[in-house]
């Protein structure tokens, strides 16, 4: 799949972002992803060995339940999927032609056995696989791979992944309606593909498009039909390890393994089972087998889990982040030292110790801690200080001049801010009230707004109709923060304007010593992450780590920063035979 380009579920941010910019971000809670060498203070930490190897060989045979805690979509093709379920099952039928190892590096061969950038970083040349075939033996060719690009850069193209391609010469024109072909796309032969970029970036891979769909199945299909289709809805043709057997509606999707997949022998599993279940079920359902892994799991379930002897359960922290946000275009917030006296004065320790269980940490910083682009330097960065609070808020104009506990104004108004948030996350929703009491604490006079879900919520955001909000970002391992932090990004919803951050975030991606030195770009982004910090358009809350759980009869799991169900090595699961 996108190797990690969409992040968990419609509570993460507007559907899109996920991917949107690469980077992280899904859209679905607003959300909404490149970290360092990682997790320090998990109480479990990640282990991206292979769980169970003690169990002997791996033998064939078996079939693995799994949960989703609603029906994914059902757009079964990867250019067009929004939906992170969708892309549950979409990881396991369509192949990427290239996957991140767990030191988040994008150089594990899939679909592709070799690439190469051309040293100017302009072009690429991608040589695929000579045995890798569809679900329905049909080799998988470059006529595929051209087909799936021209397909996201045509002018009917409704999906959310033509940034994926834009990149390449060509596909402006095509997009604009210009020109019938992306002329940038070249067949060298029926396994070779190269492909010119208007300009060089650091992340040229972690950008394009790299999911085929099956041009035998769609030609002749009009690209605006294409989601709809019987061959995306009922029938999808894939390329992956498992193959689709049957998908009943708003209940469940049988996957069965491919005889086809290139990796002879494997997968060693007959079947993988979605099935949907209610979240208020799910730990029962976990500990009598109906169901072998568990996902999105709540730190407040997490000893119950762990309790269960037939049960593994592991913890990393995720890429993604929760944050309160400033509107720094309404002159109520535009003053810094408001915004950084408001950041001093939530208690997130606090947060993270008591809603969370510990399970997570404080974030000062867009970098998720396991990336390799993690600012240390901002690692205790605003502590938890209600008098320094009341001196920025003194040094800014603000004094309670009426006795009532609140500051007023610099001009001696009443000042009040209101703090919105939506519904459907229940970590987040007892968040909002903390923070309220403890801006109290520091003087200043914050409402909650009434809360509304998360659509009404995004809407109310995207509109400018809030003053502070709660949401979050879930990322993918390229640091990019391109998509949410330009000024002239619509997801830049605090409106924060800043001629340096821009110049900064195209720096790392653009100039010739970040092409060619990761260490130039960590330097670069440490300035970035240095300038958000002074300027405060976020509160920075803190980052929930992601904790999963399956039954111990299902060996041969890997666990890393991808948790274990979206890592592409499910065709490496396998059940002994007693347990079948």
């Amino acid at each position: 799949m996108d190797a990690g380009r969409w992040s968990k579920n419609a509570e993460r941010l507007i559907k899109g972002v996920s991917e949107m910019k690469r980077k992280s971000f899904l859209i679905s809670m607003i959300f909404v992803l490149s970290l360092s060498v990682f997790l320090a203070a998990c109480s479990q930490q990640a282990d991206d060995s292979k769980s169970g190897e003690a169990g002997g060989q791996p033998v064939p045979g078996g079939t693995v339940t799994l949960s989703m805690f609603s029906a994914p979509k059902g757009v079964f093709n990867p250019a067009f999927y929004e939906d992170q379920y969708d892309a549950y099952v979409l990881q396991y039928t369509f192949d990427s032609l290239w996957a991140y190892d767990d030191k988040l590096q994008l150089n594990v061969p899939l679909l592709a056995e070799k690439w190469e950038l051309s040293e100017d970083g302009k072009e690429l040349t991608i040589n695929l696989r000579k045995d890798a075939k569809w679900h329905d033996g049909e080799p998988i060719t470059a006529d595929d791979l051209i087909f799936t690009w021209e397909t996201i850069a045509d002018p009917d193209y409704s999906g959310p992944r033509y940034y994926m391609v834009e990149m390449i010469k060509g596909a402006k024109e095509k997009h604009d309606g210009k020109a019938k072909t992306i002329s940038g796309v070249t067949k060298v032969d029926d396994h070779t593909v190269k492909v010119e970029f208007t300009v060089a970036r650091a992340n040229t891979l972690d950008n394009l498009w790299s999911t085929p769909i099956p041009k035998h199945v769609y030609e002749g299909v009009s690209v605006k039909d294409m989601p709809n289709h019987e061959a995306t809805k009922k029938n999808p043709v894939g390329s992956g390890p498992f193959k689709f057997k049957e998908i009943k509606p708003n209940e469940y999707v049988v996957l069965e393994k491919n005889p086809h997949f290139y990796e002879k022998g494997k997968p060693y599993l007959d079947q993988v089972i979605w099935k949907v279940i209610s979240q208020d079920v799910a730990i029962a359902a976990l500990e009598n087998g109906e169901i072998d892994f568990l996902s999105d799991i709540s730190p407040n379930d997490f000893e119950t889990i762990k309790a269960m002897e037939h049960i593994e359960i592991k913890e990393t922290q995720d890429f993604s982040y929760q944050y309160l946000g400033f509107k720094v275009n309404n002159p109520k917030l535009k003053d810094k030292k408001l915004r950084q006296a408001i950041t001093y004065g939530i208690n997130r320790k606090a947060l993270v110790d008591g809603l969370l269980k510990g399970h997570g940490a404080v974030l000062n910083q867009h970098m998720p801690k396991a990336s390799w682009a993690y600012n240390e330097k901002l690692e205790n960065a605003y502590p938890y200080d209600p008098d320094k609070a009341k001196q920025l808020l003194e040094e800014a104009g603000y004094k309670d001049k009426n006795g009532d506990g609140f500051v007023e104004d610099p001009k001696g108004k009443p000042f009040s801010l209101k703090l919105d948030y939506p519904t459907g996350n229940p970590i987040r929703e007892k968040t909002a009230p903390i923070i309220v009491e403890d801006l109290k604490k520091v003087g200043l006079n914050v409402q909650l707004a009434k809360p509304r879900e998360f659509a009404a919520h995004a809407d109310a955001v995207e509109k400018d109709k809030v003053e502070m909000w709660l949401m979050g970002w879930s990322l993918t391992p390229d640091p990019d923060p391109s998509g949410i932090w330009l000024s002239t990004d619509p997801w830049n919803y605090p409106h924060w304007v800043n001629k340096e951050s821009d110049k900064l975030i195209k720096e790392a991606v653009e100039s010739p010593e970040a092409i060619q030195d990761q260490n130039k770009r960590k330097e670069i982004y440490a300035k970035w992450t240095e300038l958000v910090s002074e300027e405060v358009p976020y509160v920075f809350l803190y980052s929930q780590n992601k904790i999963e759980a399956w039954n111990k009869r299902v060996k041969g799991v890997t666990f890393d920063w991808r948790g274990a169900i979206e890592h592409y090595k499910v065709m490496d699961w396998w059940i002994p035979k007693d347990q079948q």
